[in-house]
């Protein structure tokens, strides 16, 4: 399973609520761009490593799980030392640094579940589909009751019609 939906299932992710024809729902339209985002930059990154690290481009489809995370981690390694010795790092390391712990909590079983209930609810997701087809239809709906006329009438002779 992706813990790409972990923080929401855990109930930690910020409210994103909105309606559409009516009917209230949560959490889907701020995830669908972190999401693009997230996936845009994982691309380019490691789009960099293959071009630097010709192992990850031909060689590691073919390796196992284990061999191939272990191949990575040294290619991201040697990848940052490189740009640390370049002076081309976004921030330098300071050994010194305090970090401020992270908050960690545990959902319970129950109410986990029942988050993850609600993102994978189909019906849901069918009504949500419907709904924004019809709220975009409204928005962009142009009457389409128009003549049409041809521009090009009179242009060309019998002749030039094959």
């Amino acid at each position: 399973m992706s813990p790409l939906l972990d923080d929401m299932y855990n109930g930690t992710t910020p409210d994103s609520s909105f309606q559409v024809a009516g009917t209230s729902y949560r959490n889907g339209l701020k995830f669908k761009r972190a999401q693009e985002r997230a996936r845009k930059d994982v691309e380019r990154a490691f789009g960099a490593l293959k071009k630097r690290w010709h192992i990850l481009k031909y060689l590691a489809p073919y390796m196992e799980e284990k061999k191939m995370s272990e191949v990575m981690y040294t290619c991201i390694i040697l990848h940052n030392m490189i740009l640390e010795d370049e002076g081309n790092v976004i921030c330098e390391y300071n050994e010194n640094e305090i970090v401020p712990p992270t908050q960690s909590f545990k959902v319970g079983g129950a109410e986990y579940m029942s988050r993850r209930a609600l993102v994978h609810d189909v019906e849901t997701h069918h009504v949500l589909r419907r709904d924004m087809k019809e709220h975009i239809w409204n928005i962009n709906h142009i009457d389409l009751n128009i003549e049409l006329v041809d521009d090009l009438e009179g242009q060309f002779s019998d002749e030039d019609v094959l």
